[in-house]
């Protein structure tokens, strides 16, 4: 008689646990970009954290001091970043917002000079200019990319969400962490930060690790557009290091407009372009992603191309930028709480 109640409540248990589960996937499903935000935040309160961590280390300033220091001198700097670059970032985006439907025109007559590229040029919409045209890009690369996070809220005001959430997490990361391993069992709490540290180390060498990727591919395809004389190359070599956020996928992004710009230049201009982009991306993969995965973090390349693609189906955009830093973060809890506490402690 008393093993009913207990096989009842065992199968209460797991129904409501069940239904829980899959509350919390259509809710993940459901609010996506929120979640997504919050990540955002997330990894912004870590550079701000490994920022002071540094600063206070160095120096004989408070944690808390030293997170303000730093939020001063990242606005400074930012702020003096734009204040010198603007003119001619500015400059250059309104011309190449006017250059862009000009090559795609020229493009267009070109490929219908050939059999097959009257065939390619049957799929595509017969007034492109309405895609590209000047009043759709003029609002500037900047502002393009903020649009990324959301198209209700506007770019900005999520960007102002990822900030503010990012400080506050920075702020006081001790009362957040602690906070969070108080909803489990006692017995599981040690474990549990350390896990979250590991989390932090992981996300912190991501960081480290792409911020160098993103400038050098940036600096060197700007260098080299200019060499070559393509128009642009500032522009042109920022939106390569801003798209090289995304491995896989955005340097692929960022060659589509380097081609149409070099297009007026001739064929021998547009293939020395794709080969400067092919270059730069064997550089990037062959020679500095091997040396800084030593050094920072790995990910599994074939891994992460899933990832992106699954994110980016289930999720959309946002799924496909923050898929690198979320794989790595996943990958550390698997291989902690899964592969050494789960199955090496069966053997």
């Amino acid at each position: 008689m008393e093993q009913t109640p207990s096989f009842a409540r065992r199968v209460a248990t797991a129904a409501f646990i069940s239904l829980l589960m899959l509350a919390l996937f259509l809710l993940v499903g459901y609010a996506a970009n929120f979640f997504f935000l919050v990540f955002g935040g997330i990894i912004f309160a870590v550079v701000i954290s490994a920022l002071s961590h540094f600063v206070s280390d160095k120096t004989s300033l408070s944690y808390s001091l030293s997170v303000a220091l730093v939020l001063v001198l990242l606005a400074v700097l930012i702020g003096g970043t734009i204040w010198l670059l603007a003119p001619v970032v500015s400059q250059q985006a309104d011309e190449l917002a006017t250059s862009l439907p000009k090559a795609f025109d020229q493009l267009r007559r070109t490929l219908s000079q050939t059999k097959w590229g009257q065939k390619l040029l049957a799929g595509i919409p017969q007034n492109p200019g309405q895609l590209l045209s000047s009043d759709n890009l003029g609002k500037g690369v900047l502002s393009q990319m903020t649009g990324v996070f959301s198209s209700t809220l506007g770019g900005l005001v999520n960007i102002l969400i990822v900030v503010i959430t990012g400080i506050y997490l920075a702020s006081s990361p001790d009362n957040y962490r602690k906070g969070f391993v108080k909803l489990f069992n006692p017995t599981y709490r040690n474990r549990l930060l350390n896990v979250m540290d590991k989390c932090y180390d992981t996300l912190k060498n991501w960081f480290i690790s792409r911020s160098i990727t993103m400038t050098v591919v940036g600096v060197v395809t700007g260098a080299g557009l200019a060499i070559l004389g393509v128009p642009f190359a500032i522009v042109l070599g920022i939106i390569a290091g801003i798209l090289n956020f995304i491995p896989n996928l955005g340097p692929y992004i960022a060659l589509a407009p380097a081609l149409l710009v070099a297009l007026p230049g001739g064929i021998s201009q547009v293939l020395y372009v794709f080969i400067l982009y092919m270059g730069v991306q064997s550089l990037e993969g062959y020679v500095l992603t091997p040396l800084l995965d030593k050094k920072f973090v790995s990910l599994p390349p074939a891994l992460l191309l899933f990832g992106q693609v699954l994110l980016g189906v289930l999720v959309g955009l946002a799924g496909v930028l923050f898929a690198s830093p979320l794989i790595a973060v996943l990958l550390v809890i698997v291989q902690e709480l899964y592969i050494k506490d789960r199955l090496e402690k069966q053997r």
